[in-house]
C-alpha cells in the first residue's frame, strides 16, 4: 500500500510504502503525483519504504518504465527531489539500480537507510 500527503510545514510530499507493494501501485502513485495540480512545481518527496516490499520481483525493464512515468510527470514540474528510505537488501539494490538508470535532468533520486539522513538531504537541496 502507498499513501501520501503534502505537509505544508515541511514543504514536502510525505509518502509511505507499507506491506506488499504491487508494480501497478507504484505506477498509479507516480501518475497521482503528476495529476495533483496542487503540488508545487519544485517538489521535494520524502518516501519511507522501510516497511514496504515489492509484492514480486521487479525486473530492470520495469524500473525503466517507472522512470518513463516520471519523465512524463517532470514535463509538468520544474524539479523533483525524491529521497527514499529503504531497509531491505533487495530494495536497496533496486534503488541503487534505479538511481543509476536515472538520466532525467530535473529529477534527483537518492536512497538512504535512515529517515534523518533523507530529511537532511531534502533540506539541503
Amino acid at each position: 500500500m502507498i499513501s501520501s500527503r503534502y505537509n505544508n510545514e515541511t514543504g514536502m510530499l510525505e509518502t509511505i510504502f507499507e506491506g506488499k507493494v504491487a508494480i501497478s501501485d507504484l505506477k498509479d502513485y507516480i501518475i497521482s503525483v503528476r495529476e495533483d495540480k496542487t503540488l508545487p512545481k519544485r517538489l521535494k518527496i520524502f518516501s519511507d519504504a522501510s516497511n514496504g516490499k515489492f509484492a514480486r520481483k521487479v525486473k530492470p525493464k520495469e524500473l525503466v518504465q517507472f522512470l518513463e512515468e516520471n519523465r512524463i510527470t517532470l514535463t509538468q514540474k520544474e524539479f523533483i527531489y525524491d529521497a527514499f528510505v529503504i531497509s531491505g537488501p533487495m530494495e536497496m539494490a533496486l534503488g541503487m539500480l534505479y538511481k543509476r538508470l536515472n538520466k532525467i535532468g530535473n529529477y534527483k533520486f537518492n536512497i538512504f537507510s535512515t529517515k534523518e539522513a533523507a530529511l537532511s538531504w531534502l533540506k539541503e537541496v
